[in-house]
């Protein structure tokens, strides 16, 4: 069996981040190392960890590593890479947990490419409970896929250690996004799986990302640094993207300029019915905004 490291960045995941670890240890495939990484947690993380785990981070069998300050999830997750001693890394996000055939069933395809992504479908509430499955397509053609923003989401990634190529230091937001391009514009082989093992967990939490300010101004980073590298074919598809973040924070102004661009350059990007309802979503917020002032 090919060992396989599975790398768990948390910060303050009291909450959840036992659930998690035992997603991890109850995986069918059993040649694996797990390898926390304690982003500096200011609430009980730590307590929760050894309470749990105490016997098997003695032992060995879980290596625990502390960040004396908070760094963010792109050097939490490098860290683990570092340490860790296996062929092939898995990436668990402390709040998402994997179905127990997730390794078993995906780890095969990863050995002729070099970074695989599962597809979520299943979202989980706060308690654990299935809030939706997603249905979406997915597109048959890859870049537009990855150009577009659709690929992300650590937990459902993986990757050869001997190709990975690291998160980006300097995007502490929107770091998988950021790989998947800059990986694909190396030219790595990338495959999409659909599996359906991967539980992404949604809630109001201040850790989670999305929520948080600096999630839209990373997305303005992102397009800054790739506008001039992504192929003209998909750029209208990112820059879509990046308008519905901007109507997501309330940023109509680059919204709309986004929307222009994009429609300019391709008015097809208008056919895709997840930018259709996306827009249509966001927009009606503007009444909101406008009584507001």
């Amino acid at each position: 069996m090919a060992k396989v490291s599975v790398i768990v960045p948390v910060y303050n995941g009291e909450k959840y981040i036992k659930e998690a670890i035992d997603s991890v240890l109850n995986q069918t495939y059993t040649d694996t190392e797990v390898i926390i990484v304690n982003d500096a947690s200011s609430d009980k993380t730590e307590e929760v960890l050894f309470k749990n785990f105490g016997n098997l981070i003695k032992k060995g069998k879980i290596k625990y590593l502390k960040n004396k300050t908070n760094q963010g999830r792109n050097i939490a997750g490098n860290k683990g890479a570092k340490a860790s001693s296996g062929n092939y890394l898995f990436f668990l996000d402390a709040d998402d947990l994997w179905d127990k055939y997730h390794i078993e069933k995906n780890l095969p395809k990863l050995k002729n490419v070099d970074v695989i992504f599962s597809k979520p479908r299943t979202f989980i509430d706060e308690s654990g409970n299935i809030k939706r499955v997603s249905k979406s397509k997915i597109e048959k053609d890859l870049d537009k896929m990855i150009f577009s923003s659709k690929i992300g989401f650590p937990s459902a990634t993986a990757f050869k250690k001997q190709t990975f190529p690291f998160y980006n230091s300097e995007f502490k937001f929107r770091e998988d996004i950021e790989l998947f391009i800059r990986a694909r514009l190396k030219g790595m082989k990338i495959k999409i799986l659909d599996t359906n093992t991967v539980f992404i967990r949604e809630h109001n939490s201040p850790t989670r990302m999305s929520k948080t300010n600096n999630f839209y101004i990373y997305t303005l980073k992102l397009y800054e640094e790739y506008k001039s590298k992504i192929p003209p074919k998909y750029l209208p598809y990112f820059e879509m993207h990046v308008s519905d973040i901007a109507f997501k924070f309330g940023d109509f102004k680059t919204g709309y300029r986004m929307l222009i661009s994009a429609i300019s350059k391709n008015p097809k990007v208008l056919l895709d019915k997840r930018n259709i309802l996306n827009f249509l979503k966001r927009s009606i917020r503007i009444d909101r905004f406008i009584l507001n002032k």
